[in-house]
């Protein structure tokens, strides 16, 4: 792991291109409501208790989620969160809102979450195979 000296970022590659902007987290939630925000930590114990440790980065864009890399990307929206995750095989569902092919053997997935019940096992079977992604390939 390669460690940027300024914003203390862990990349798997050396002089990895990125922001060192420093955003404070709450600023995503910033007149988005108080169920985005619960959604959203919602998840992220759901990730932790069932798949792994996890580090929450808070970058302008959006929120990184990071196991031993950036295996999601979330977004809060009002009364919702939209996260993206990217796996090496072809899913067929009505949850996303989204779909992009990066290249032959990766493919970009949009699900929005409006409930917690929507933080099923499903969901958390593809985002562990998204978290454990670089770890197999």
């Amino acid at each position: 792991m390669w460690t940027c000296k300024k914003c203390n970022r862990e990349f798997t590659k050396t002089n990895q291109s990125h922001s060192c902007v420093v955003y404070p987290i709450d600023n995503h939630f910033k007149n988005k409501g108080e169920k985005s925000k619960s959604l959203f930590y919602a998840l992220t114990k759901s990730i932790e208790d069932n798949i792994g440790e996890l580090k929450i980065e808070a970058l302008p864009c959006c929120i990184h989620l990071v196991s031993h890399y950036t295996f999601s990307g979330v977004w809060i929206l009002k009364g919702k969160i939209r996260l993206d995750f990217r796996v090496n095989y072809e899913i067929k569902n009505k949850r996303f809102v989204k779909v992009e092919k990066l290249s032959t053997n990766r493919i970009l997935y949009f699900v929005e979450i409006t409930k917690e019940s929507d933080i099923d096992l499903e969901l958390l079977d593809w985002l562990k195979d998204s978290y454990n992604l670089k770890k197999t390939s």
